[in-house]
């Protein structure tokens, strides 16, 4: 008889890596396989979008902004979320958050931004006198089971002193329960908000995935990448168009596939490089093909 989880930690034992921890969660029946420690704690990089996301959505339910606002720069709140305000991927430290540099008009280009997840914690904490990483912790962390999860902005300086555009440190405990958030939802952010942060926002823009190149189309939601027909990618062919996730430069990723009812979420210690654009694939096809 075919073991499935003997399987996914064969693929996973063959990763160049001195430590990794993976899941495998089952929306249909509620299963998770998880191979590697499941408390030890990873750098979570720019998977930290996905958290960050719902925070800031939440926001948007509570009324502290609309997605259709400007923010002080100009950019509108909806185009900042799916990067297509045209700010510069990392931030000049040398300017002030609310003076960094468009590259391209808003809405030209899919420009991926760590300087719009700044400049949005930053517009929050001003307009709700609440520190970003406070009010992630009580609208994501505790209601979503995230108990070791926290946010720092040390790991990457460039990315913004909040931490909201990459700096969660966090374990695959964490990583489910916002996998869980994202599919399912929280208390604090409206449904039909969730559902439209899953739908592709100027969806036949241009841009680059970083990473994988310049893509012809590349669909994005309100915070969250949709995989779309981009290729290459760092899911598989074999997942749908509407997969929707992220991955982090410290070699991490999770990806939610609504066609099949299954999520995958990967946290490792080393970077992305192309070991990880060869074998993450890898690992997404053996899951499709065998969940």
């Amino acid at each position: 008889m075919f073991d499935r989880h003997s399987g996914l930690a064969e693929r996973i034992e063959e990763w160049p890596v001195n430590n990794c921890s993976c899941f495998v969660l089952n929306f249909r029946s509620g299963s998770v396989d998880i191979v590697g420690d499941q408390g030890l704690l990873f750098r979570w990089a720019s998977v930290s979008k996905l958290a960050s996301s719902l925070g800031l959505l939440s926001a948007v339910t509570e009324g502290v902004f609309g997605l259709d606002e400007k923010l002080t720069n100009g950019s509108i709140v909806s185009d900042v979320l799916a990067h297509a305000s045209g700010l510069a991927t990392d931030i000049d430290l040398s300017r002030d958050i609310f003076n960094q540099k468009l590259v391209v008009p808003a809405r030209t280009k899919r420009i991926y931004s760590n300087i719009g997840f700044e400049l949005l914690a930053t517009e929050f904490e001003i307009i709700s006198k609440i520190q970003f990483k406070d009010y992630l912790a009580d609208v994501l962390f505790r209601v979503a089971g995230m108990e070791t999860a926290s946010v720092s902005g040390d790991f990457w300086p460039h990315a913004g002193r909040s931490g909201a555009a990459a700096g969660i440190l966090g374990s695959l405990n964490d990583l489910i329960g916002l996998a869980t958030a994202l599919y399912s939802g929280t208390p604090y952010l409206d449904n039909d908000l969730l559902s439209r942060a899953k739908t592709p926002y100027l969806p036949d823009l241009p841009g680059i995935l970083p990473g994988f190149g310049d893509m012809p189309r590349n669909p994005w939601g309100l915070g969250l990448e949709i995989r779309g027909d981009k290729f290459p990618h760092w899911t598989s062919r074999s997942n749908s168009p509407a997969t929707y996730g992220h991955f982090g430069a410290s070699g991490t990723f999770l990806w939610i596939d609504p066609s099949v009812q299954l999520a995958v979420g990967v946290l490792t210690d080393r970077d992305f490089g192309p070991w990880a654009q060869q074998c993450w694939p890898v690992l997404s096809d053996f899951v499709i093909e065998s969940y």
